[in-house]
């Protein structure tokens, strides 16, 4: 045998032999360079979050845009900021799910399959297929896959496959054991164990798809469109085949080598091009349209685990990977992609620039220049970096060691002031620059061929800067790392600080601690912790103007020219040309930065590395975000139905729940709302996707909520009625009874008005009859003070005829003529004395006048005599003993005798008046 073919016998052998050794090789210097890749954001959501079990089979995505999981632990639902679980019939494992067209979840387990629909207020319900179908295997076997088409949904089992399209279910036997099922170009094709691909046909059979003898031997993971009708076919050993115009072969790159030894599980086409690959040792591969590798995602830059059961591309572009233990989101179509420092070799990055064409980032561990994907240390800056930046074409470090100047070959150390914080050039002095350091200000001069050098310190100031700037006047301004603004005047050499001002709250700044200082636009703005203000210095006249009309707090940054960085409570956000667009990010607490590497790209320092945000991918104006979507409305424990009119609640339930979501999934969302009428202003950013309102006033309501995602407001108009009493109908009756209370106010008062008139004629005649009684009162009075008069000239008139006769008869006694004549008028006298005559007159007039006085002093005192009962007549009269002793015809004496006896008679005691007595009875 000629010498050179043995030479390449041998070398057959050796390359034979030493293959896998090779191909060890190129897998090693592959995941080298691929783990330095920088990688899209992805989110992780662990069994805690999520509430399940970790294994997680399927994922897909509803109409409504919630994701859905099969999970060992049942179905998960996620609506972006809340995890719920549903349990299928026997609590078994959800081991496929797939979404319909017609809000359906269609899911699938050991012995079951069926559908979740949502009812008219929002709560999945489940309806069972499987309790329709009679298989004799069915109650052995579990359907691991669920594929949805226009006219029917495919459960498949490995030996089975029930076709239901929506009337009934239909079992189909397959050729044999089977694959998961795949639709490509409007046909069902059907892996077959041991035989290759068949076809499945609109009359329920199997047609042989020609090509695909050679995978005979294969058991086929996945079916995935490639270019031009063709087909990608994914083995689980034997990397990926390609099938096109009835052909099939190998894929022919070199990523198929890597493919053999992590074992293919998964694969989906991706709507913008490419094509994304799970593995079972290596996480997720995902390419572009062109079939070159654009990111690999495993355990060490992000995913929880390296064996990818489900792969789903959501509406947004977003990947979904279901993990043997989690769930990730990969946001594949973001803007944003990230280098995250796992293994914490970088560190937290503090700034960074471009210079040469190369990365260059500091960090708490030092400078660090990228290199062949990954970053390799700048020697000699091991330690706190916080300023990177480009000063005539030469690179400067600002250091907690001092000042470099960074090299191809290293780090030169410019000066040894600690704490180059922040540098600026100097106005109107090329050539040198103002450093600010712990220990005061210093100044820099670059020399004639480049390089750059410590000039001096510069005098009068020693108070430590973390951030300085020069206005337009020539004033260098700077903040104290805790408290305080500085305003200072260098001497024209730069040597010293000629005066300086220190401004405080009194100065009129909100708060003078923790002060951050910056540049928008050629605008010097300070960040105080409330809001930034614009520093306006006129003829020594300092004004802080406030820069935004928001209640909550902000911090502005700078970015390109005519572009601004927004940090609030929702996160960051992007301000150009008018738009604002949210970003996913969370800076360095306390020491945010955002550089601008070029006109088109900014790079974001974080905590455990960097991001980077290439403006041409963020979405376009009419790229609108998905609005908030209303999950639950319910009153007083009982659930509402979600409509999109509006909501009547009576007084007596006057309490409102919202709950509320967004399909918004690359991190959590915040939400902002505001009731009107009644809040003024939208409520601050929050994580709960919930409000409730209790104890609500009657009357026309509008509850808007929105997202930190961007999307549009979304509003939920309600109705309090007022209570039964202040109903339409209440105040209805209110004015019938109101009427009615009228006409009866009206009646009533007629009728009192008629009482009063018929009372006042009552009382007008009453007045008149006692008028007429009291005139006829008066005329009897008059009649009786008549009579009394009468009665008194009566008894006078007796007591004078009687003191006449009396004087009379004392005359003829004394007179002695004629004795017999004497006598006749003696005795003639003594008739006239002695006669009752006078009496019995006297006594008439006294009965009328003192009507049944005798009559009951006769009653009470039986004893009287008719001298007494004239006595007392007389007593009644008011005439005293002097003028009744003529009246009886008796002495003085003789009446006092007659008072006594009539005193004893009326039991009357010593010291009593017996005229008033006998006056007043």
């Amino acid at each position: 045998m000629p010498v050179y073919l043995v030479q390449i016998s041998q070398l057959r052998r050796f390359f034979a032999y030493n293959m896998r050794w090779i191909t060890c090789f190129f897998l090693f210097y592959s995941y080298w360079s691929l783990s330095a890749q920088d990688a899209p954001r992805i989110r992780n959501f662990l069994p805690a979050d999520y509430h399940g079990q970790n294994q997680n089979w399927a994922l897909t995505q509803s109409p409504s845009g919630w994701i859905y999981a099969g999970n060992n632990g049942g179905l998960l639902e996620f609506d972006g900021s809340k995890w719920q679980t549903f349990n299928l019939p026997e609590n078994q494992t959800v081991r496929a799910v797939a979404a319909g067209q017609d809000d359906r979840i269609y899911c699938g387990g050991f012995a079951e399959f069926g559908f979740w629909q949502p009812d008219a207020r929002g709560q999945l319900a489940y309806y069972s297929l499987s309790r329709e179908v009679r298989a004799e295997l069915l109650d052995k076997e579990e359907i691991w896959h669920i594929l949805p088409t226009p006219g029917f949904v495919l459960f498949q089992s490995f030996s089975t496959i029930y076709k239901y399209d929506f009337q009934k279910v239909t079992v189909l036997k397959p050729p044999s054991s089977i694959m998961f099922t795949q639709a490509v170009e409007d046909r069902v094709l059907v892996p077959v164990i041991g035989r290759g691909i068949y076809e499945l046909l609109p009359d329920n059979t199997f047609r042989f798809m020609a090509g695909t003898e050679i995978l005979a031997g294969e058991i086929i993971q996945f079916l995935a469109p490639y270019k031009s009708g063709g087909l990608w076919i994914g083995t689980t050993n034997d990397g990926i085949y390609q099938w096109q115009n009835g052909q099939c072969q190998p894929w022919t790159n070199p990523l198929n080598a890597v493919f053999k030894k992590y074992q293919l599980n998964k694969a989906i086409a991706l709507r913008q091009g490419g094509w994304a690959i799970g593995t079972i040792l290596k996480g997720a591969y995902v390419l572009d349209k062109n079939e070159g590798l654009r990111f690999h995602l495993y355990r060490e830059n992000g995913l929880q685990n390296n064996t990818v059961l489900a792969l789903y591309e959501d509406r947004r572009g977003n990947l979904l990977l279901g993990l043997d233990r989690g769930i990730d989101l990969v946001a594949l179509e973001a803007p944003m992609t990230f280098f995250t420092d796992l293994t914490g070799k970088i560190g937290t990055v503090y700034s960074a620039v471009r210079w040469n064409g190369r990365l260059y980032i500091g960090t708490n561990q030092g400078a660090f220049v990228q290199e062949n994907g990954g970053f390799r240390l700048v020697e000699g800056t091991q330690g706190q970096v916080w300023e990177l930046r480009i000063f005539g074409g030469q690179l400067l470090c600002g250091h907690n060691a001092g000042t470099f100047q960074i090299q191809e070959s290293g780090a030169r150390l410019l000066s040894d002031v600690t704490g180059g914080w922040c540098t600026v050039p100097a106005p109107n002095n090329p050539g040198l620059l103002v450093q600010s350091t712990y220990t005061g200000l210093v100044v820099l001069r670059q020399q004639p061929g480049g390089a750059w050098r410590m000039q001096h310190r510069v005098g009068g100031f020693a108070e430590p800067l973390r951030k300085i700037l020069f206005d337009d006047r020539g004033n260098l301004w700077g903040t104290h790392p805790n408290k305080g603004l500085y305003r200072l005047r260098l001497s024209p050499d730069l040597t010293q600080v000629l005066e300086y001002k220190t401004f405080r709250r009194e100065e009129g700044l909100p708060s003078d601690f923790k002060l951050d200082l910056t540049r928008i636009d050629n605008i010097p703005v300070i960040n105080a912790q409330f809001s930034p203000l614009q520093i306006l210095d006129s003829a020594g006249q300092v004004v802080f103007k406030p820069l935004s009309r928001e209640s909550r707090r902000q911090k502005w940054l700078p970015g390109n020219p005519g572009e601004f960085f927004v940090i609030d409570s929702s996160g960051v956000s992007l301000h150009a040309a008018g738009k604002n667009n949210a970003l996913p990010i969370t800076l360095v607490p306390g020491y945010e930065n955002v550089v601008p590497l070029s006109p088109l790209e900014y790079l974001f320092c974080l905590e455990n590395g960097f991001a980077l945000l290439d403006k041409r991918r963020l979405p376009e104006q009419n790229q609108r975000q998905p609005a908030v979507a209303i999950r639950r409305l319910e009153t007083t424990g009982t659930p509402l139905p979600l409509h999109s009119g509006k909501i009547v609640l009576s007084y007596r339930n006057n309490n409102l729940r919202i709950g509320f979501a967004a399909p918004y999934f690359e991190q959590a969302p915040l939400f902002s709302w505001r009731l009107e009428p009644g809040a003024a202003d939208w409520s601050p950013w929050q994580p709960e996707a919930k409000k409730e309102f209790t104890n609500i006033s009657p009357g026309e309501y509008v509850f808007r909520v929105r997202a930190n995602s961007g999307g549009p407001v979304t509003d939920v108009r309600f109705r309090i009625r007022h209570p039964w009493y202040r109903s339409v109908w209440a105040m209805a009756g209110y004015g019938v009874l109101l009427i009615a209370l009228f006409v009866l106010v009206e009646r009533i008062s007629q009728i009192r008005l008629d009482r009063q008139r018929k009372r006042l004629e009552a009382e007008n005649r009453l007045e008149l009859d006692r008028q007429r009684i009291e005139a006829e009162r008066e005329k009897l009075a008059l009649e009786v003070e008549t009579k009394n008069r009468e009665l008194g000239n009566a008894a006078l008139n007796l007591i004078r005829k009687n003191e006449v006769l009396q004087r009379l008869r004392a005359d003829l006694q004394g007179a002695g003529n004629e004795p017999r004549a004497l006598q006749k008028l003696t005795r003639l006298i003594d008739q006239h004395l002695e006669g009752d005559h006078d009496w019995e007159i006297l006594e008439e007039s006294f009965n009328r006048v003192h009507d049944h006085f005798f009559k009951r002093l006769m009653q009470q005192f039986p004893d009287l005599t008719p001298g007494d009962l004239r006595l007392a007549a007389y007593l009644k009269m008011n005439l005293s003993s002097k003028e009744i002793a003529p009246l009886l015809n008796i002495s003085v004496r003789g009446v006092e005798n007659k008072r006594y006896r009539l005193r004893k008679k009326l039991g009357l005691p010593e010291d009593a008046n017996l005229t008033e007595f006998i006056m007043a009875y």
